[in-house]
């Protein structure tokens, strides 16, 4: 029963996984240069810039924001929000297939900021910028 149980669990762990790996936005957003990311952080540190927050504030931008800067849009992001240190933007869709994009410093230690994608319970660091 107990294998019965596993095997369950791991079918179904791997279907609501698998529309995410499907995602070709996601994949390719991992593959870029580090220019690509140089150039994308730039971008949000403008925007933590342009919205300076308060202490735990959360600022929700309308994707269709004319100020918003080519790389931001050409991802068609499905939401965007800006706290005091996190730009994050869901891309994808607003269902299983979406995964989350945050600029932010890492935890405990923030004088190294990362650039990380966030899919179901995947976090993975694909720059980073001291």
């Amino acid at each position: 029963m107990l294998v019965v149980g596993l095997v369950v669990a791991f079918i179904l762990g791997f279907v609501s996984f698998v529309p995410m790996l499907l995602n070709p936005q996601y994949f390719g957003l991992r593959h870029k240069s580090a220019k690509y990311y140089a150039d994308f952080t730039a971008v949000c540190d403008s925007i933590l810039t342009a919205h300076p927050l308060g202490t735990n504030e959360v600022v929700n931008i309308a994707v269709t924001d004319p100020s918003l800067p080519k790389i931001i849009t050409d991802l068609h992001p499905v939401k965007i929000q800006v706290s005091p240190q996190c730009v994050w933007l869901l891309l994808g869709s607003d269902g299983h297939a979406g995964f989350g994009l945050a600029w932010e410093p890492r935890y405990g230690q923030t004088n190294i900021w990362v650039l990380h994608t966030i899919a179901e319970n995947l976090d993975t660091v694909i720059y980073t910028k001291r």
